[in-house]
């Protein structure tokens, strides 16, 4: 299996977003090629722009739906699209801080634990091997890499991952269509809790905020909740609040 994992947002006490989102899109191995070809042909027959690059900070906004048409067209049939392949979407929503969090060097950021759990969960629910996939390069976060690594075999619940193959892999979003869909997942759930439509209706007229609540609803059914080793909930979607002492 694999999975890609991109942010929307950063959870940093200067960004300009409320909250920050991060995604796993899990796929097949065996199912990889179809979906890629699926996209680069939705790209291809709707915006005859086969070679672009989903980014949901460049399609995902209210210029959209007020000028873009063919933009706004093309989300319809993507997030349609996602609905019948064959993914897997965990995300993790963060609070923004009210200070920069002080770690140490060998500190896994705490919404990567959560995630990537939620992967071990599902590769070991699926009897499978799962290789992550990151969006940039091992640098990102004061060096993912090798936070990653060092949690995967110095920490006890690092160690006890043993679907997550041995380190990850840092790719080129121009690429992999893999880090697009989670790309425009996370903007898309960001969206959706920035404008708290969890706890509100948009307004009828508002088409920008009707449509996130539609792709946001397509991501809750590719999603699934699981149960950790010791019986916990681990919810397809979580809300993780800006300071995290325990893991949920």
């Amino acid at each position: 299996m694999l999975a890609f994992i991109d942010e929307s947002g950063h959870p940093h006490p200067n960004d300009p977003n409320e909250r920050a989102v991060i995604v796993a899109s899990c796929i097949e191995e065996s199912d990889a090629r179809k979906i890629a070809g699926a996209v680069h042909a939705l790209k291809r027959d709707t915006l005859q722009r086969e070679r672009m690059e989903l980014k949901g900070r460049s399609l995902l906004n209210r210029r959209t739906f007020r000028k873009k048409s063919d933009y706004a067209l093309f989300l319809e049939e993507f997030f349609s699209a996602l609905l019948d392949m064959p993914i897997v979407i965990f995300a993790i929503v963060i609070e923004r801080p009210d200070s920069i969090q002080e770690a140490e060097s060998d500190f896994l950021p705490r919404q990567f634990q959560f995630l990537v759990e939620r992967i071990q969960l599902l590769a070991d629910e699926r009897g499978q091997m799962a290789t992550i996939l990151f969006d940039g390069d091992g640098g990102l976060f004061g060096g993912l890499s090798q936070k990653f690594n060092s949690f995967l075999y110095r920490s006890q619940l690092g160690q006890s991952w043993n679907r997550i193959t041995d380190a990850p892999f840092f790719v080129d979003s121009k690429t992999s269509v893999g880090i697009q869909i989670a790309d425009m997942a996370a903007s898309a759930a960001r969206h959706y809790y920035e404008a708290e439509l969890h706890h509100r209706q948009p307004p009828a007229d508002d088409l920008f905020l009707l449509a996130i609540r539609r792709y946001y609803r397509i991501i809750e059914r590719k999603t699934v909740n699981l149960t950790s080793l010791e019986g916990f909930d681990r919810y397809g979607i979580y809300r993780m609040p800006a300071r995290a002492d325990g893991g949920a």
